[in-house]
């Protein structure tokens, strides 16, 4: 998978949120990310954070990094909402800095396909490359019920 360079936008992103890392994800017994998203449409965050930005789409952000893929990380699934949103109850605020990132898109069913999207990420970064991981914040923006594009920020 061959990824596309890209400078995007500044995002205000309002939703829940969970701390977490790769080595608890990758056990059944302790992963918390599958059960965060559960919450997200069972709750309807989607429709309930204000001041949602058309169209409104949702984001998984990846930021507050320990340190890299082997640290612990904050994820937050939410929404992207117009700047100066106040802050409901109940939800998590994250920025994504508007900056250069390396896309990597995926199709197929959920969840397999993000799984297999971020194998991509993973795989391409553990050879050297032009772009280094930033580990600053990252981005999975869900364009329908079978496609995500995944934001990695990159120096």
């Amino acid at each position: 998978m061959n990824p596309s360079l890209l400078t995007h936008e500044r995002l205000t992103v309002l939703g829940i949120d969970i701390r977490t890392s790769n080595a608890a994800e990758g056990d059944p017994g302790k992963a918390r990310i599958p059960s965060l998203w559960a919450r997200f449409y069972a709750e309807d965050i989607l429709s309930k954070a204000p001041g949602q930005t058309t169209p409104a789409l949702p984001l998984g952000v990846y930021t507050d990094y320990e340190s890299d893929h082997n640290g612990s990380y904050r994820v937050l699934a939410g929404v992207a909402v117009e700047d100066g949103t106040r802050l409901s109850e109940g939800f998590g605020r994250a920025t994504v800095p508007a900056g250069k990132y390396l896309m990597f898109q995926g199709e197929g069913q959920m969840p397999q396909v993000v799984i297999k999207t971020w194998m991509s990420v993973w795989h391409y970064f553990s050879e050297p490359r032009e772009h280094a991981r930033a580990y600053t914040t990252d981005f999975e923006l869900y364009r329908g019920p079978d496609a995500v594009e995944i934001y990695i920020a990159v120096k």
